[in-house]
């Protein structure tokens, strides 16, 4: 059974003319008239009456099936409007993760508020995850987009694009001598624990406490790795050490760190938002596709605060 008849008959049982219903169908009334006939040949059941004389009228099976026939054509309809937002990405469903320092730097509510655009009707799941374990997620399958700390080499099947790059401060007790400074020197920094996510798992932390120590000319000391840069925040605040952290971390408001630069380095760090090359799935591709209009807002805002 086609479409098509369902169509022509609808049209024909709403007009209950024939010349009328070939109008609005722009088909040749012999064309509609044979559409109709299939129909019930292939029902086996006559649906109108052809009278000579009178306007042609539907018969008992003709009136039940109508109903029948309007509801498939919005059935079809609805699925042919479904199939087509599915294939522009505005419906689906997309795994997300994020590091925690990500939260804070506005560049995944962004991406967020992208995917939010009305027409839109993508299911986000949103979870945190660490920088090495979304890469691994990414690799498997397990998550579709990751924002995380820039990295030198990805998995072979994982590419990334640059979200954000921002200075990286020293966090410090905000009762502390050193907190006196608006910079602090690099060699004052001797004595410090540095707090840092896992040396291991965390490339970028290690780089910067090392570029630090050189400029101070010492050898640094470094306490026990944590999770997060929220977790070496927490234990700068109780004033267990200092820690290195992206600038956007500062909205964190943990109780008791306070926020300096370091007066001879100048480092930064870089947010990417990674995922899967080659991606087939319409929803994730639409989530990509916000994630790189993200990244090039980015990189104009950048090269016009350079120009100015």
């Amino acid at each position: 059974m086609e479409l098509r008849w369902l169509e022509s008959f609808v049209v024909v049982a709403e007009e209950l003319h024939f010349a009328r219903a070939s109008d609005r169908l722009h088909l040749a009334p012999s064309a509609l008239s044979a559409q109709v006939r299939a129909l019930e040949s292939h029902l086996g059941v006559r649906l109108i009456d052809r009278g000579r004389r009178t306007r042609p009228a539907l018969t008992g099976a003709g009136r039940l099936f109508l109903e029948e026939a309007r509801l498939t054509l919005a059935q079809a309809a609805r699925a042919e409007a479904v199939g087509r937002r599915a294939g522009r990405g505005e419906l689906g469903h997309a795994q997300i993760a994020y590091v925690a320092s990500a939260a804070f730097s506005g560049v995944l509510t962004d991406v967020l508020t992208r995917c939010a655009v009305p027409g839109t009707d993508l299911t986000l799941q949103v979870r945190e995850l660490e920088t090495p374990a979304q890469l691994e997620a990414l690799a498997c399958g397990d998550i579709d987009v990751g924002f995380l700390r820039w990295r030198p080499v990805y998995p072979p099947e994982v590419t990334a694009a640059c979200l954000l790059t921002e200075d990286v401060v020293l966090a410090l007790p905000a009762g502390a001598p050193l907190a006196a400074y608006e910079a602090v020197p690099a060699s004052e920094l001797r004595d410090e624990n540095f707090v840092a996510p896992d040396f291991d798992e965390e490339y970028g932390c290690r780089d910067q406490i090392l570029e630090v120590a050189r400029q101070g000319a010492f050898s640094p000391r470094c306490a026990a790795p944590v999770r997060d840069y929220i977790a070496a925040l927490t234990l700068v605040g109780g004033g267990l050490g200092v820690a290195l952290v992206p600038d956007s971390l500062r909205r964190a408001n943990i109780p008791g760190v306070a926020y300096r630069t370091v007066a001879d380095v100048a480092l930064t760090t870089r947010l990417v938002g990674a995922y899967r090359k080659g991606e087939t799935s319409p929803a994730v591709r639409g989530v990509i596709r916000r994630l790189r209009q993200a990244a090039a807002t980015a990189v104009t805002a950048a090269t016009t605060v350079t120009a100015g």
